[in-house]
């Protein structure tokens, strides 16, 4: 479980996230994960769905969980279809379906569906099921058991924490000091040796400094290094575009 979660950081909404060329030192799993990973940050699809059917026996079942809602995100975010973003909210709401039937919750992976449920609704715009996502998150986030997870699972749990809270400081209440500790907790990812952790760091960052603090400058920072690092990735080009139109 610690090296899954070590590997995985997406969410938030959705956070996306992204791996570089250290492959020498990682088996076939971790190699696995990397490769379909890369697949859908370079949006290859296709490929990302081939490559996730050959491998799910040799993945880890939270592996697999993951990967496949992140897929299908990417797909509906790129390709802004109604078919895709209809496929994506099935298997979130098959995914929620499953946590529900299980004795033994998974407080984590209950956390991350309901993140990306929320991404969702607000894309959508539908408000109170986005508000009832958020209380959901906020009723998990407030009794979560810290101590039973590892150092990476800690990590990960640190990064939704950050964005929760500054979504609820913009949400709930103006307080500065709560969103501040919050961007300094994501700005601690940055020099994390683990390079999924700097990339959804990166893609959260260019997020709430594009989008809700509307500063393109700051923001423009972390989009071009996601570009350099995914020059195909459509998404991370428009924003940075969007930073450079906002900027003049």
């Amino acid at each position: 479980m610690g090296n899954t979660l070590r590997r995985i950081t997406y969410v938030l909404m959705a956070l996306m996230f992204g791996f570089v060329n250290e492959l020498s030192g990682l088996n076939n799993t971790e190699k696995s994960f990397e490769e379909i990973f890369n697949l859908i940050y370079k949006q290859q699809f296709t490929e990302a769905h081939l490559e996730l059917t050959k491998e799910k026996d040799e993945l880890d079942k939270w592996e697999y969980h993951i990967l496949y809602l992140d897929l299908l995100c990417w797909e509906a975010l790129s390709s802004n279809s109604k078919e895709d973003y209809d496929r994506f909210e099935s298997a979130l709401k098959n995914s929620s379906s499953a946590l529900r039937k299980t004795r033994e919750k998974d407080r984590l992976v209950e956390l991350i569906t309901l993140s990306y449920s929320f991404r969702l609704e607000a894309i959508r715009g539908n408000l109170i099921s986005m508000m009832l996502d958020f209380l959901k998150i906020n009723h998990i986030i407030q009794r979560f058991d810290t101590t039973m997870l590892s150092t990476d699972q800690q990590e990960v749990f640190k990064i939704y924490l950050a964005l929760f809270n500054i979504g609820k400081s913009k949400l709930l209440f103006n307080n500065s000091k709560v969103r501040e500790d919050s961007i300094r907790m994501l700005e601690s990812c940055l020099s994390s040796s683990n390079t999924v952790y700097q990339t959804i760091a990166k893609y959260f960052l260019s997020k709430i400094y594009l989008e809700v603090d509307h500063s393109p400058a700051k923001a423009r920072i972390y989009c071009k290094q996601l570009c350099n690092t995914y020059p195909t990735n459509k998404i991370f080009i428009y924003n940075l575009e969007l930073c450079n139109n906002l900027g003049l």
